[in-house]
């Protein structure tokens, strides 16, 4: 499915890598300047934050990349206007639809509180869903969805700051259109008499650029390359590669520094709407590790653990980590286990090859939690010693047995390549 229809058909579409990591933080520098300078304002909508409307900076970029999303989600956009906002500890976002000026909107991360979890914006499908599709978007990354459509709001924000940009569009051939500027003469101007257009001035329609990639494979993460072999699961363990595990110490400081971020029912399925949450086949609960400054490090130790075993074992042809790292934690009060399955399917999980499993947790504090694989054909129980990588191809079937006591946390990865298992 093309951006374009997966857009209209969602109603939102994450695009990465749609700016640079160093353009996000000059951009976060360049908002607490304005900050410092008393430019930003409070709005009834978030009254706790900082914001600001317009600025000429950010419109700059709205127009700039007005073409390559017009080319990539198939409609030709115009600009309406920006707001950026410095989100401040217990802010709030409630449950609403956009304005006609936000008919097309993105909503972009360029800085947070590295102490902290990114605080995930949730999509509803519909009015009547309560519970919605939580997503985090990492810096650089933009988010488009229809302002006017989809219901959006963010929960109790637990962090101390997040810097986030809204790239507000209008669709060229829509019922919007004369939104175009916000009813600004141009952009990169507060909205006030002087600046105002007259009714009958038509919007300025924008040159198309050349077409945006929406790549998804972050920098640093990258995984060498090698040739083709079947060897099934192994194992790095204190006995067999300890350089390559984590220490007790490193696993502790993992769970610590990952214990603001905001947890999400685990689901089922792969498909667009993201599967299905089913306790009966899965029942754990899921938070996403993002890469930052402060979590480089967990994603180099893997890479590097991947790009070893690889080498040694399987000799696909590997990108690297396209996603963040998913942290699970499975709840004996929650008989906390996950069927058999594989970690290949449809959509983004059509070009995963090895899967890791990286238990945190010691294992005396918790009963069951097994990770069990079938190794070509041969059902065996994987080590479960606290800091030990264990890799498998992803299309070999394993579980996670019920946890009958205690609590198991683990770190899943999988690595992706182009060319399906090659």
């Amino acid at each position: 499915m093309s951006a374009a229809e997966h857009f209209k058909q969602q109603k939102y579409i994450y695009l990465s890598n749609v700016i640079s990591r160093e353009d996000c933080k000059a951009l976060t520098t360049h908002m607490y300047g304005l900050q410092d300078a008393g430019k930003l304002v409070k709005d009834p909508q978030c009254p706790l934050s900082d914001s600001v409307y317009g600025d000429p900076v950010f419109d700059t970029l709205l127009e700039t990349l007005a073409g390559p999303l017009s080319n990539q989600l198939g409609i030709e956009l115009l600009p309406a206007y920006t707001y950026a906002r410095i989100y401040a500890p217990g802010e709030t976002l409630v449950k609403h639809k956009d304005r006609p000026s936000c008919e097309i909107s993105g909503t972009m991360t360029l800085g947070f509180d590295p102490g902290s979890g990114i605080w995930p914006i949730y999509f509803g499908k519909d009015d009547d869903d309560i519970v919605g599709t939580p997503i985090d978007i990492n810096i650089g990354d933009l988010v488009m969805y229809h302002g006017n459509e989809l219901n959006h709001w963010r929960p109790e924000y637990k962090g101390k700051w997040q810097v986030q940009v809204f790239l507000h569009y209008v669709d060229a051939n829509g019922p919007h259109a004369d939104h175009a500027y916000d009813g600004r003469t141009k952009l990169g101007v507060d909205k006030k008499e002087s600046t105002l257009r007259k009714f009958e001035d038509k919007p300025v329609e924008q040159p198309v650029k050349p077409e945006m990639t929406a790549s998804v494979i972050n920098d640093g993460v990258m995984i060498r390359t090698c040739d083709d072999i079947f060897p099934g699961a192994a194992t790095y363990h204190s006995g067999f590669k300890p350089e390559h595990t984590f220490s007790s110490a490193e696993c502790q400081k993992i769970l610590d520094q990952n214990k603001k971020l905001y947890p999400v029912k685990s689901t089922v399925g792969t498909g667009e709407d993201g599967g299905t949450y089913d306790p009966k086949v899965r029942s754990v609960d899921t938070y996403h590790i993002e890469l930052t400054d402060e979590t480089q490090w967990i994603f180099d130790k893997i890479a590097t653990a991947v790009g070893v075993a690889n080498s040694e074992f399987y000799k696909f042809d590997l990108l690297g980590i396209t996603h963040s790292l998913q942290l699970l934690h499975y709840k004996s009060t929650e008989n906390g286990h996950y069927d058999w399955h594989i970690d290949c399917g449809e959509g983004n999980a059509a070009t995963r090859k090895i899967s890791l499993s990286i238990p945190l947790t010691e294992r005396d504090v918790y009963e069951g939690g097994n990770l069990e694989i079938n190794n070509n054909g041969n059902e065996m129980k994987a080590v479960d010693e606290q800091g030990s990588i264990t890799f498998f191809p992803s299309y070999l079937l394993h579980r996670v047995s019920p946890v009958t006591s205690g609590e198991r946390w683990v770190i899943v990865v999988w690595v992706h390549g182009s060319n399906r298992f090659k």
